[in-house]
This record gives C-alpha cells, structure tokens and sequence, in this order.
C-alpha cells in the first residue's frame, strides 16, 4: 500500500499517515459538521410555524372566554345571595328584639335620618357592614336616597324627622352629632363641596349604602285605607303608597306568620332596579353612575300601575265594593332587576335567597300585568306566578 508524507505544522517530527486514514477523518469531520447543521435548523421555527402555533392558542383563548365569562357570572351570583342572607339574619335579629324587621325604607325624603332610620341604620347598628355587601354584579353602585342627601333643601319635606337625634356626649365631652343633621343646622348648600364632603365622610364611608331595593311588604307592610277604602292622608297631607303616614309600616314577624301563603313566599328585598343617575360625584362614585330605588311601589291597578281610588261612600262589600277594588291589584315589583345575566336574586322572608328568570328579556319581573306602553312589560309573560311569589295587596288571609 503506497503511502505519503505529511508535514504538521509546529513539529520537525515527518510521521507517515496513510492516506485512506486521513480520506476517513476528513469524512468522519464533514459527517459531524453536516449533523450539526441539521440539528441547528431543526431546532428553530419557521414564520409560517410560529404563525399557526399563535392562531391555535387564540382559538383556544375564544373558546374558553365563555366559560370564564360564565364561571365569573356564577360567582357574582353567589356572592349576591350571601350578601342577601347575611342581610336576612340582621332584618332577623331585629325582628325578635323589636317585632318589626326593620324601621323603615333607606330614604332621607321618606323616612327620615338614614343614620338613625331605616334597615340600613338598623344594620349598621348590629355590626352588620351594609355598604360592603353590594351585588357584584349591579352597575348601579349606589342608593338614590344620595340624591337627597347631596341636593335636597330640608324644607322640602315636612312630618319626616329628618334631621334625627340631637347627639350625645363622647367620654371627652366632645358632642356627636349625626351627618343629616349638621347638614340642617349648618345649612350646607344643596350639592356645595362641604355637604358632598360630609355625605361622603360621615355616610357613604361609614358604609350606609346599598343597591338593593326593598319591598313595599318590608318597609310599609300594609294599607291604611278609610271607610270609603282611600289612602288615609299622609303626615304631608297627600295620600300615598309610599308613606309611612298611609300605610301601616314595617312588616312586623306577627304579620308574616299570618300571611296567606306563608314567609316562603313574601319578597324582602332584591337587586335594585335604576331609579335616575347620581346628581354628583361622591366618594369613588362618580356622577351619573345609575343609581338604586329604595323600594318597590307597592299595591297598584292593572294595567294603570295606580293605587285604587273611589268615591265617598264606596262600601266594603259587593262585587262593586273597595274590598274587591283592591283585591285586583297586584304588587309593583318593577324596582326588582335581573342583573345577573337575566336573572334576579331575591330575598325571602323565610331566609332563602333565590333567582328568578326574566324570561321575556325585557329588563322586567312580571307578575301578571298586562302590557301596555307606559308600563314597560314587553308581554304577558308570567315570570312572579302568584302561587310562588306574594303579590295580594294584604298579607293578612281572608
């Protein structure tokens, strides 16, 4: 086998290699070099590639957004029915100390100081943080009685207490007085800064607030009617379904226990429908943010959406007496909404808090009225069935 020579470079030293061992290394050392090659491009990506890699996750993302939106709702929607129970033991509570569940409706206008009046106050006073226990998923933040606190003039309304107790005397000596009243007795200007800041300090931030609305059962209960069955005048001089002077007051546990269907079935509160938008910002509140009813209407014709009225002299009995007038209302609960992807959770004078469906999607709980333009039903659909839902204008059995 012939052979050469082959001179390396840094040596004197001539080694003889043959040359078919030398042909082999070179190939073996191209072999390797070849190798790497492929490996380094397979192990990058493509544009094309990464392009379809980002198009499958994004369909991915898509497809599970639903179910995250769905998933979020559901949570929402419990944590709306806690609140409603919690609220419930506090309503409870102060039934068995003082037989009424509660002293009245959360509005300044109707009912007087809202830090010494009204379910809320009634709360608050228990331990029981109303303002913190909001429906999550109710884009109204706030109550409307805010309104009246941020721009009603005091003078505006007469027979309702409404600057409240004259304070008491702290350990230091110091007077403590309520925020509605250092609204009247410094005479702060309707929606001037010192009375938002007040509102915001001494009420909003000391959590009285709410964006549910109560029903008319819990706050006035019944009818005060005369012996032609009218509303009785109010304290104000005009007969109305919303004050306290015309009806009977809050719904005592007395009354629930002799309703006609029983406490299962008698709403007390549930998430609140809009009722205007916020006149000022307050707090974190900014204004126009939509703003909760502080209860429903109560009693009311079909289809006018009005309290009964007759003439003087009207008797009680008869197919054309008052009894059977006001045995056709039905109960406004217009001020009720589904905000929970169309559904409203309501609480029950029993405790539960269940969902009822707006089936028709019209933004409204019908109970049997019929649909006209200026009442907002879009049908007759029966979404409140009287035989689940209380709407008689009295509690009381026949």
């Amino acid at each position: 086998m012939k052979a050469i020579w082959n001179e390396r470079v840094g040596t004197d030293r001539r080694v003889r290699v043959p040359a078919t061992r030398s042909a082999a290394r070179c190939a073996e050392a191209t072999s390797i070099a070849t190798i790497r090659r492929q490996s380094a491009t397979r192990a990058g990506f493509s544009l094309v590639e990464m392009l379809v890699v980002i198009s499958i996750i994004g369909i991915l993302v898509a497809m599970l957004m639903p179910a995250l939106h769905l998933a979020r709702a559901a949570s929402r929607k419990a944590s709306c029915q806690n609140n409603l129970r919690q609220i419930y033991l506090g309503l409870a509570s102060n039934a068995d100390r003082h037989r009424a569940f509660c002293s009245g409706a959360f509005d300044w206008r109707l009912d007087g100081c809202v830090m010494e009046k009204g379910w809320v106050a009634d709360l608050l006073s228990a331990g029981v943080p109303v303002g913190s226990l909001l429906c999550p998923s109710n884009e109204a933040r706030i109550a409307s009685t805010y309104n009246d606190l941020l721009m009603m003039s005091p003078s505006s309304t007469s027979g309702v207490d409404l600057a409240g107790s004259k304070g008491r005397l702290a350990p230091d000596g110091a007077l403590i007085v309520n925020a509605c009243r250092k609204i009247i007795d410094n005479n702060l200007s309707p929606g001037s800064q010192p009375r938002t800041e007040l509102v915001t300090l001494e009420i909003l931030k000391e959590h009285y607030n709410t964006n549910y609305t109560a029903s008319w059962y819990l706050v006035r209960s019944a009818v005060l009617l005369d012996e032609s069955g009218n509303l009785r005048p109010s304290t104000s001089g005009e007969p109305s379904l919303a004050r306290l002077g015309s009806t009977h007051g809050p719904l005592t546990q007395t009354l629930v226990d002799s309703s006609r269907r029983g406490a299962t079935f008698i709403p007390l509160m549930g998430c609140g429908a809009a009722s205007g938008a916020l006149a000022s910002t307050v707090g974190d509140v900014p204004a126009g943010t939509p703003a909760t009813l502080s209860f429903t209407r109560g009693p009311v014709e079909n289809p006018s959406m009005e309290p009964p009225a007759f003439s003087t002299g009207t008797s009680q009995s008869g197919p054309t007496g008052w009894w059977a007038g006001w045995e056709k209302t039905l109960q406004d609960y217009r001020g009720f909404a589904p905000v929970h992807r169309g559904s409203c959770n309501i609480l029950f004078a029993d405790g539960s808090a269940r969902a009822v469906l707006d089936q028709n999607d019209d933004g409204l709980l019908n109970n049997g009225f019929e649909p006209t333009e200026s009442n907002g039903f879009a049908d007759d659909t029966i979404e409140l069935p009287p035989e689940e839902f209380t709407s008689a204008w009295s509690l009381r059995g026949r």
